[in-house]
C-alpha cells in the first residue's frame, strides 16, 4: 500500500481531524456552560436537568460525528472518482479548433 491516500489530501485529512475535534469539543464546552446555570437551590429539579443536558450534548457529538463522518466518505468518494492522476488528456485530441454539436 502507497504511503500516501491519494484520495485524501493533506488539506482534507487536516480539516477532517480539526472537524473531529470540534465535534467533540463546542457540544462539550457548551453543555458545561449551561449546566453551570442549574445548581441545586436555583432550580426544582437541578440533577434531572443536568442530565438531561448530558443527553442533548451527546446527541450534538453524535450527530456532528456522523456529519464530519458523511464529508469524509464524500471527500473519499471524489478522490477515487478523480483517481491519481490529476492532469487528464488534451481536449479535444490535439485538436487545434473547438468542436461543437451544432
Amino acid at each position: 500500500m502507497a504511503s500516501t491516500i491519494f484520495w485524501l489530501t493533506a488539506a482534507v485529512r487536516r480539516r477532517l481531524l480539526i472537524a473531529t475535534a470540534a465535534s467533540f469539543a463546542v457540544p462539550w464546552l457548551v453543555g458545561e456552560f449551561v449546566k453551570q446555570f442549574y445548581q441545586a437551590g436555583l432550580h426544582g429539579d437541578a440533577v434531572r436537568a443536568q442530565l438531561l443536558i448530558d443527553f442533548i450534548v451527546i446527541g450534538a457529538i453524535v450527530f456532528s460525528l456522523t456529519m464530519v463522518l458523511t464529508v469524509a466518505l464524500g471527500a473519499w468518494i471524489h478522490g477515487v472518482m478523480k483517481g491519481p492522476r490529476h492532469d487528464g488528456d488534451p481536449f479535444p485530441a490535439g485538436a487545434k479548433d473547438c468542436l461543437h454539436d451544432d
